[in-house]
């Protein structure tokens, strides 16, 4: 089980060492702990010495094939098995699937997207609840429940302030333009949909599992319909009133 919702012991299986070499750097950024290895034999080796929380194969390797080395660790782990793999055909998708695998990403990947991935597959496979939303006015930073980071411009921070005094409840339109300080004029209401929209865009290129939990309210307001966590004052489900922060 892995010692934190962020850090995943992970083994990549890839004879492409230009690939392999991608994944374990890569992933390393992220703060996973990453061993490459180049086919099933060496897989073994390396799970003999240290147990993996996830392996991630390609199923085009030399000798044994990944769908294979997947059946046999599903035989005997209950580690997550993600195949990363020029593959994408449905058949492979669905013998991928049949022999254990959890994921299923065709290259080139996105790594922001196999990290968001891997974590949220750490949840469901260890057991580790997701945890909330978490603003810090302080820093100026909104944080996704997998805890990546957002920062904040002044707009967006006065803008999700007002909407956490109460969550799950709509906040006014005109009172979202008291909290910014705009005039509520002709252009006031594009002004704010533009601000929501790129702050959907930079939670979504932060986070691909999760989405800004900010909706509109029948064009009336907004409302954060979701459990969110203030500095130190606790965590807050939508619909009661956050507590202020001493």
């Amino acid at each position: 089980m892995p010692g934190s919702t962020q850090a995943l012991r992970i083994v990549v299986v890839e004879d492409n060492e230009e690939m392999r070499l991608m994944l374990v750097e890569g992933l390393t950024q992220f703060g996973h702990q990453l061993r490459g290895v180049i086919g099933g034999e060496e897989l073994d080796r390396a799970l003999a010495e240290e147990p993996a929380d996830v392996v991630i194969l390609d199923i085009g390797l030399p000798g044994e094939d990944g769908v294979s080395i997947a059946k046999r660790l599903r035989r005997t782990s209950t580690c997550g098995i993600v195949m990363v793999t020029a593959y994408g055909r449905v058949d492979d998708r669905v013998h991928s699937f049949g022999s254990g695998a959890d994921l299923y990403f065709v290259k080139p990947v996105d790594l922001r997207e196999l990290d968001a991935a891997l974590k949220s597959l750490a949840h469901r496979l260890f057991g580790q609840p997701a945890t909330a939303w978490r603003f810090n006015p302080k820093t100026s930073k909104l944080y996704t429940p997998l805890q990546a980071e957002v920062p904040l411009t002044a707009q967006e921070l006065s803008f999700l302030r007002k909407l956490i005094e109460t969550p799950g409840e709509n906040v006014l339109r005109k009172d979202i333009f008291l909290a910014l300080g705009q005039p509520n004029d002709h252009y006031a209401d594009r002004r704010l949909e533009t601000m929501v929209s790129r702050l959907r865009s930079k939670v979504r290129k932060a986070d691909p599992v999760n989405e800004l939990p900010v909706h509109s309210r029948h064009n009336l307001g907004y409302a954060f319909l979701a459990e969110i966590e203030q500095e130190a004052a606790g965590r807050v489900p939508a619909g009661k009133t956050a507590k202020k922060a001493s």
